[in-house]
């Protein structure tokens, strides 16, 4: 993609939002460019924001004040508010002009967010999304044991919740020993994943490559402790908390609190309201695979 493309589409994406702040990881997406890639011809992704005529994001120092809660929830509110938008921590990431992080730490999570937000929307104007919000805030996860599984299933696929293809959390056959996921010759690892420990396999192999250094794995929830480099701040690092699922969806089965979870790493995201941000790393490796030029 040459630098007027660039422009062109980051343009584009500002005209759809309505807005004159694009957040990163929404273009890189829609782009499907490496940052690297936008370093190369404009020298940091603000230089292609300031190119294109838009407003660069920008960050409170250590010596001025942060966000008030007025403008927060009002960042919060004009993101539920655009065109088919989700409750997800991932969705205002990338179309918010304020971290969700910062969100979270002022309200004490992403749903309590949400539902500081509540009050602020216009109850004729926003009452197909106020029905929305309510449903999504309101408690629903509960621990569920593994004789229940199965049962759960059942329930929400019959329900439309999934596909028939994603009715269980992993597909195990008689002989599960001899079972191995699609060729991707990656490296050194020939098959896809076919279950939980695939997933954490692989993220180790690329984890540096997604901007993530492992502190520590664990079988307790959360999975893995970890820092991540903190987009448009070189040399800063953020901790989170990471849960390894074969599916996104398969967090909620297992009745894991979101609130205590920043990112779930899996090889299929198949839960589209998930409440947290998701790292799908059959989509990392084709980029990997097939990188831009």
């Amino acid at each position: 993609m040459t630098k007027d493309e660039m422009i062109r589409t980051i343009r584009q994406l500002a005209h759809d939002s309505g807005t004159k702040t694009v957040p990163r990881p929404k273009f890189l997406k829609h782009a499907r460019l490496s940052e690297r890639q936008v370093a190369r011809l404009f020298g940091s992704y603000n230089g292609l924001v300031v190119a294109a005529g838009l407003d660069p994001m920008t960050f409170p120092q250590a010596d001025q004040p942060g966000y008030s809660d007025d403008e927060l929830v009002r960042e919060i509110v004009r993101v539920l508010r655009l065109p088919d938008s989700k409750m997800t921590r991932i969705f205002f990431e990338q179309n918010g002009s304020v971290s969700s992080s910062a969100c979270e730490r002022r309200f004490g999570g992403w749903i309590n967010a949400l539902r500081t937000a509540l009050p602020f929307l216009d109850k004729e104007r926003d009452k197909e999304l106020v029905e929305r919000l309510k449903e999504y805030t309101s408690p629903t996860i509960s621990p569920i044991s593994k004789g229940r599984f199965e049962s759960e299933e059942k329930r929400e696929a019959e329900h439309g919740d999934l596909s028939a293809d994603h009715a269980g959390d992993e597909y195990v056959p008689p002989d599960s020993t001899n079972v191995y996921g699609d060729f991707i010759n990656f490296r050194g690892l020939q098959h896809a994943p076919v279950n939980e420990q695939g997933v954490v396999f692989l993220f180790g192999m690329i984890c540096r490559e997604l901007d993530y250094v492992v502190e520590s794995v664990r079988s307790s929830f959360p999975d893995c402790e970890a820092k991540r480099a903190i987009p448009g701040k070189p040399g800063k690092w953020q901790r989170v908390r990471i849960e390894f699922e074969y599916y996104s969806r398969s967090f909620r089965i297992h009745g894991h609190d979101p609130d205590q979870c920043d990112v779930i790493v899996c090889w299929e995201h198949n839960w589209p309201d998930c409440p947290i941000e998701v790292l799908e790393l059959r989509s990392e490796l084709a980029r990997l695979s097939n990188p831009v030029q």
